[in-house]
């Protein structure tokens, strides 16, 4: 997560401040960066995504972060391309193998110890290799590829997909394998359209013109956000490390208090942002509509 501004950016706010101040400016950049994200739930500098999405019946597919600025790839149909087991009952007692971002993780547990392998996709580029590479590793490890899997990228293989048990039997890893020709790109939005029949009249199964229903069936891969950050939005983040700078070692809940005759006070519940930055966020603040799909 990149932080909404610069220290010189905050400054504009911080006219008193002074270089000694540097570090805690910083710190409460990051800070306040974090809370405008979680507020908006959303990203705002480019970033590259590789996500999993569930298929929804509908013709649009609502991406988590926008403005979209390109779509590398959409994938569909995650088909088994990769079995792994472990064959050696008596040694084990249990095995299993996840998927994590930079390869397989093969666990077994044997006598009550736990032993654990990593097999890597940096230095097992395909899926031939990364079987071999599991096969090598012994104690009843191996597996094998389905289909004509063999030259296709290991890195592909997306969690989450464990950790699967592998104990005498094999855990199917999956890839997802066909890619889609044709949508259309709501770019400010976030949206990802299938084909309108009068516009692609060669898409002749009404199928075609949703995204089929599915738990994770959808793979996209899509560089989103903002190249330079709305400037409202590094207001918002500068005023609010501005109120945090100038309320350091306060009660931040204390919002009011009275002494005469009998004590009184009024707390702020915490749990919002600002007046003033909530309503230059507003704009920005992505709105989640739920539907039969979740």
């Amino acid at each position: 997560m990149s932080d909404l501004i610069t220290n010189q950016r905050a400054r504009t706010n911080l006219p008193n401040a002074t270089s000694t101040d540097d570090a805690a400016i910083n710190t409460l950049i990051s800070a306040a960066s974090k809370a405008i994200q979680r507020y908006c739930r959303r990203d705002f500098v480019a970033t590259a995504y590789d996500e999993l999405y569930n298929g929804n019946g509908d013709r649009r597919l609502v991406l988590r972060q926008y403005p979209v600025i390109s779509v590398q790839s959409v994938r569909y149909r995650p088909a088994t391309v990769l079995k792994v087991i472990n064959t050696n009952t008596t040694l084990n007692q249990q095995a299993r193998v996840s998927v994590t971002a930079t390869g397989l993780t093969l666990t077994r547990v044997a006598g009550g110890t736990v032993s654990s392998n990593a097999v890597t996709f940096a230095a097992n580029p395909t899926l031939n290799a990364l079987a071999t590479a599991v096969s090598a590793v012994g104690s009843g490890w191996s597996a094998q590829v389905v289909g004509d899997y063999g030259s296709w990228p290991a890195a592909d293989l997306r969690g989450p997909q464990g950790a699967l048990t592998a104990w005498g039997q094999f855990a199917e890893l999956k890839l997802h394998t066909y890619e889609l020709a044709s949508y259309q790109i709501d770019e400010p939005r976030g949206w990802l359209l299938r084909a309108i029949p009068y516009t692609d009249p060669e898409l002749l199964h009404p199928e075609d013109l949703v995204w089929p229903v599915g738990v994770n069936n959808f793979r996209v891969q899509f560089t989103a956000g903002y190249t330079t950050v709305p400037e409202d939005v590094q207001e918002a983040c500068a005023a609010l490390v501005a109120t945090w700078f100038a309320q350091r070692g306060r009660d931040l809940t204390l919002l009011s208090e009275a002494t005469a005759r009998v004590y009184s006070y009024t707390a702020d519940p915490g749990d919002q942002l600002p007046a003033r930055v909530r309503a230059l966020l507003r704009p920005y603040r992505y709105q989640r509509v739920l539907n039969s799909q979740g």
